[in-house]
């Protein structure tokens, strides 16, 4: 009795599955890696995050930190990721109803990133993924958020891949 009303508890706190706009990029695999990049990010939040998920993406030989050398690919990325709380008047009613009530916790991210090559733009993108959650008590969301972010760098990465961007001389892009 004592086990089952545990499990249903921590059930009922924990949450819900979180729904995403992005659709899950795909990346194709056995290509040669781009040549490295170094990506500059506004947001101290989710600079490192973002990053980290360039490098795990695969598509890159190397992901830095900072500004690029000259003939090297500059990633500019201003990216935005504000957490949307529930109203307060609902977080009250959740609270008197001892949080049975769950609350919606939605993830609003936009990025833009700007690639550049010795001081010239060479191409822009812009990404936006909204994630929708209900959540309990006890559930904080963070796997949720960082898939947000993770589709997005991936998102780019399969961009980049595609574009190629990174790997042909400036002279022939033009």
């Amino acid at each position: 009795m004592k086990k089952t009303l545990f499990l249903s508890a921590s059930l009922l706190l924990a949450g819900c599955a979180g729904t995403q706009t992005l659709p899950e990029p795909r990346i194709e695999a056995g290509q040669d890696y781009l040549p490295p990049i170094a990506v500059m990010v506004d947001s101290l939040e989710h600079g490192t995050e973002l990053r980290n998920y360039l490098r795990e993406s695969g598509v890159f030989s190397k992901v830095e930190n900072g500004a690029a050398g000259e003939g090297e690919t500059q990633v500019m990325v201003k990216l935005d990721a504000q957490p949307k709380v529930a109203p307060f008047p609902l977080l009250f009613l959740s609270a008197a109803t001892l949080f049975l009530l769950p609350l919606q916790s939605d993830l609003d991210t936009k990025a833009d990133f700007t690639v550049m090559r010795d001081g010239k733009v060479l191409k822009r993108y812009h990404y936006e993924n909204y994630m929708a959650k209900y959540a309990w008590l006890l559930d904080l969301g963070v796997p949720e958020r960082e898939e947000n972010i993770r589709r997005v760098a991936r998102a780019f990465a399969r961009d980049m891949q595609a574009a190629n961007l990174a790997s042909k001389p400036l002279e022939a892009q033009r």
